[in-house]
């Protein structure tokens, strides 16, 4: 009976660490920004544009910085980076206040929330949804890739 149950909750935790991929539901989401402020991600978003490392997350940048401020309110596009793989006093007195340099929003993972989104190696992930379901999911290089993807 006590095996029965810990393969249900271990096989429900799976599916939910699975849980962004197409045809499923994006659960609502709460992260908080480089400012310590709350946003959540719900029906209302469009698209998710994630990355994992400083490279794609720079990629991000030259893209997003080409774009009017407003450009991921008005496209109702959410950029969430994951930034836990950086040693804490590197984000907390380098990486965070380099981000509040930028006109943009950008909300940031913890451990609970990493295992969520897909990732291939190098290269940014696009999730799209309607109505908070996830209708496709694709992995991109370059700004240039970007700036297709949001033509």
């Amino acid at each position: 009976m006590i095996k029965k149950l810990l393969l249900t909750i271990f096989l429900g935790l799976s599916a939910f660490a699975n849980s962004l991929t197409v045809g499923n539901n994006l659960p609502v989401l709460t992260i908080k920004d480089q400012f310590e402020k709350d946003h959540t991600v719900d029906a209302k978003i469009k698209t998710i544009i994630f990355s994992a490392t400083k490279e794609e997350s720079n990629t991000i940048k030259e893209f997003l910085n080409s774009k009017g401020n407003d450009f991921l309110t008005t496209n109702n596009i959410a950029y969430v980076a994951d930034i836990t793989g950086m040693p804490s006093l590197i984000s907390k007195f380098v990486a965070l206040p380099k981000m509040k340099n930028y006109s943009f929003p950008i909300l940031l993972i913890d451990e609970d929330n990493k295992a969520l989104f897909p990732v291939q190696e190098d290269k940014i992930t696009i999730i799209t949804l309607d109505n908070s379901k996830i209708t496709d999911v694709k992995f991109i290089k370059t700004a240039e890739d970007l700036a297709a993807t949001f033509k």
